[in-house]
């Protein structure tokens, strides 16, 4: 698979058995929480997280001080006031950065900063629909930090979400934290939530990607033009999208930030 991003070609050749799918398209089986947007044909926004720069600002310290009690956790001598896009200068190695990933990810929404009701109740007002941080697939109430080293293969390769069993009829939040901008932010191909299996080639399973391994199948062939876009949510914004989009490949093209943003998704409430 290859696509350009920031003016710079990027390739990557995933291993293991591959197919192609029906014409069928996913989301037409799906409870599309993009129903009813401004947003609904593109699959994605830009939106405000918080109504006043002071609420942010606390959210954003108790994130800090999340992330930085992760990282402590896995070993990593992080002082109160370490800048988190300095990251990349502790974990220098794969297995280091492995070793810190798995504190990071997986946590308890009772431990989301400033309260996981307040972002429920945002999302909600931007969907026009209840939604709640619980996954009626696997009851799973979690959120996760993406933490990507600037020129590394710490990205997931571009894929669907919903290629997974457990993230159907569900919406995706993308909440930057630090190092996230035009050179390091997610990637997504507008309208591809749209798209027939048809048109996308794919891994069956988890992509195989340089002996490293993704829980995601990999996109590796696409059919006809796109476009592939990097929004660039600025602090106190959040990026919201369809979990059926194309999305992911987001290496960080910065020479010396980490990219660290925070994944949830939410559910409609019942």
């Amino acid at each position: 698979m290859e696509y350009r991003i920031n003016n710079t070609l990027i390739r990557y050749e995933a291993t293991g058995e591959k197919r192609r799918g029906d014409d069928s398209v996913l989301l037409k089986k799906a409870q599309d929480l993009t129903t009813g947007t401004t947003w609904q044909k593109t699959g994605f926004s830009i939106e405000k997280l918080f109504d006043d720069e002071n609420t942010y600002q606390l959210f954003q310290n108790k994130t800090s001080e999340l992330i930085r009690s992760c990282w402590r956790k896995s070993g990593l001598a992080v002082h109160a006031d370490f800048p988190l896009d300095q990251y990349h200068t502790l974990a220098k190695t794969i297995e280091t950065h492995l070793a810190a990933v798995e504190y990071t990810k997986l946590l308890s929404v009772d431990d989301f900063p400033l309260g996981v009701s307040r972002l429920e109740e945002r999302i909600s007002t931007i969907c026009e629909a209840p939604l709640i941080a619980h996954n009626p697939f696997d009851n799973q109430t979690i959120f996760h930090f993406r933490v990507i080293r600037p020129n590394t293969i710490d990205n997931n390769p571009l894929h669907r979400d919903v290629w997974l069993e457990d993230y159907d009829n569900c919406i995706n939040l993308y909440i930057p934290i630090a190092g996230s901008d035009e050179r390091s932010s997610l990637i997504i191909i507008p309208e591809s939530h749209q798209w027939p299996e048809s048109r996308v080639e794919r891994t069956v399973a988890g992509a195989v990607i340089n002996n490293v391994r993704f829980n995601v199948p990999a996109v590796t062939a696409i059919d006809g033009a796109y476009s592939i876009v990097r929004p660039d949510p600025k602090p106190n914004e959040v990026l919201v999208f369809s979990p059926y989009l194309i999305h992911g490949g987001a290496v960080n093209f910065n020479p010396d930030k980490t990219r660290i943003s925070i994944e949830i998704r939410l559910w409609k409430k019942y």
